[in-house]
This record gives structure tokens, C-alpha cells and sequence, in this order.
């Protein structure tokens, strides 16, 4: 049964754990929905959807021709995402009367894994650094089921007609969220403010304070960056441009789903060898896939210096 980490959270009784979970949480809009589905083994291997099968109207006689869809098999692997992290035992005793040290110490360390693990979400490629796994940038490749480009070049102004666009490509049903970078939010907020629409805000199901766009919550993550390079309008890099991407996501076992074995770890070793300190090491064996190529969708090619269009 895959759940969310917040779901899997309440099953713990362990309240080192429950925090663990609750910094890798904190203001995530995509954790609080990705559920992660555990596994044995080192890898997953599942059929991607890739086309529907056919259906006819016949007359009485008419030969039927069989028709299935087609699907390519395709392996995610686990990564091993990890850090550790030294508390001196000297500061630890002298210096955690109004701040304990090792939780300050694992409350970074946590964040960085989280956002790691988030940069892997959008930008990570197995085939470039075979350490990761890929991401959406990786897994949306399909300009006929699951990609919109917004230009034909090295970056476009988004046009809300390309977003909607995008939207529709997804089959099935309704996304649960859209995201994007801060100031691509904030490009669409001025234009939708300046043609009388609004761009209303309210809580989501988690509470969270999100914007609403076609009556989908849309959220900003600080992972997505306005740096990508475009080339003939498709995402070709991380860095090195003026563009960015939305994401048009289903959190679902069709959608977008994560992958972990044995959920977030901890290890703690009180006496290193070299020096007087304890060390905290955390480990995540974890990964990404994408079953279906029509449940998920991106813009990308946005140009992030450009007023957005109808």
C-alpha cells in the first residue's frame, strides 16, 4: 500500500521518527501528496502506458479487429540519498541549555536531503549522473501526450492558452496540483489581475495557503528555477538560460509516485575514533516513477523576463 509520509508518520510511535518526517514535511506541497510505495529489492520495474487500445461501432457481420495498448517496460532503480552530520560532544554538553545541538544539526541536515531529493524530483537524469534518479524533466518527454512547449525557441513568454493547453493532456481525471516557480506564479498573478479574472486564494486539503487556477491548486517550490535552457522551445538544462517550467501533476498510482525501501533512516554513533563527537548519519533508499505518459504534464521554455499572454 503506497502512503504519503505524513500518512505513513501516524502508523510510528517512535518520536524521533515522527520529527525526521515532520522537517522532511514542512511546507512541501509536493511531499505532503507524493505517496511512496515500498519496495524489496534494489529496483522497480513497471509497464508505462503508452498508447490506449481502440474501440468501434460494428454491423452485423463486420469483422472485429483486436486492438490493446501498448506499453514499454521500464525499470526505476533506487538511489542511496543520504549525509551525515558531526556534533561536537563538547558543545553538546556546554552549549544545549536553550538549544539542543545535535537537533539543530539534524534539522539542516534534513533539509538539505529534502531539497536533494526535490532538485532529483524535477531535474535529475539517471542517464547524466547515474548516482540519481530521473525526474519529471527525464520522464515528460512526449510532446503528443504529456509536453507543451511555449515557444519554438530558446524561451517564450507563457501564454494562459498554452497552460490549458497542457492541462488537457491530462486523461483520467482532474490534476491535483500545479507548480511552478515563485516569479512564474507571480507573472501569471499579474496578468490574470489585469484582465479582471483573479487568481483566488484559499487553504487546500492539507491546510496549506495556495492559489487556485481552473479550480486547481496551484503551489510554488523553491526547486523549480528560473535558470533552464531552452532549445528549439524544449527544456534542454537546469542552468544556463532565462526559463522555467510548470508542472500539471496527479499524485495517484498512475501519476507521479515515489519509491523508497525501508522509509527515511537514522544512525547514531556516539564515539567517533577521530575526534570528540557524535555523529548522526541519515539514509534514503528512494526513487521517482511515472506509470502512465498521460497523467502527468509540463510547460517548459517559459521565459521568465516576459509578461505572460492570453
Amino acid at each position: 500500500m503506497a502512503l504519503t509520509l505524513v500518512e505513513a508518520n501516524k502508523l510510528s510511535n517512535d518520536v524521533l521518527d515522527k520529527g525526521i518526517i515532520e522537517t522532511i514535511v514542512r511546507d512541501s506541497p509536493v511531499f505532503h501528496r507524493l505517496k511512496f510505495m515500498e519496495i524489496s529489492g534494489n529496483g522497480f520495474t513497471y509497464n508505462r502506458e503508452n498508447t490506449e487500445p481502440g474501440a468501434a461501432f460494428y454491423d452485423v457481420g463486420d469483422v472485429w479487429v483486436e486492438s490493446t495498448g501498448t506499453y514499454t517496460s521500464v525499470t526505476a532503480q533506487l538511489r542511496i540519498l543520504g549525509g551525515d552530520a558531526d556534533v561536537d560532544n563538547f558543545l553538546q554538553k556546554t552549549r544545549s541549555d536553550t538549544n539542543d545541538q545535535r537537533q539543530i544539526v539534524l534539522t539542516q541536515k534534513l533539509e538539505k536531503i529534502r531539497d536533494t531529493y526535490l532538485d532529483s524530483f524535477y531535474y535529475g537524469d539517471n542517464a547524466v549522473n547515474s548516482k540519481e534518479f530521473s525526474g519529471l524533466h527525464a520522464l515528460l518527454t512526449s510532446t503528443v501526450y504529456n509536453t507543451v512547449h511555449a515557444g519554438a525557441g530558446t524561451g517564450t513568454a507563457l501564454s494562459i492558452d498554452k497552460l490549458r493547453e497542457a492541462i488537457d493532456l491530462i486523461k483520467g481525471r482532474r490534476p491535483d496540483l500545479i507548480i511552478s516557480s515563485k516569479k512564474m506564479r507571480r507573472l501569471v498573478t499579474t496578468y490574470l489581475e489585469s484582465v479582471g479574472s483573479g487568481f483566488p486564494a484559499d487553504r487546500d486539503d492539507f491546510g496549506m495557503r495556495v492559489r487556485f487556477f481552473d479550480e486547481i491548486p496551484w503551489a510554488v517550490d523553491d526547486n523549480i528555477v528560473d535558470t533552464e535552457t531552452a532549445a528549439s522551445g524544449a527544456y534542454s538544462a537546469k542552468t544556463g538560460g532565462a526559463n522555467t517550467s510548470i508542472f500539471i501533476l496527479r499524485f495517484d498510482p498512475l501519476g507521479v509516485m515515489g519509491l523508497q525501501s525501508g522509509g527515511i533512516q537514522r544512525e547514531l554513533k556516539l564515539n567517533l575514533e577521530s575526534k570528540d563527537a557524535s555523529r548522526i548519519r541519515i539514509k534514503w533508499y528512494c526513487s521517482l516513477m511515472v506509470k502512465s505518459l498521460i497523467a502527468c504534464a509540463k510547460v517548459d521554455g517559459a521565459a521568465t523576463g516576459s509578461a505572460v499572454t492570453a
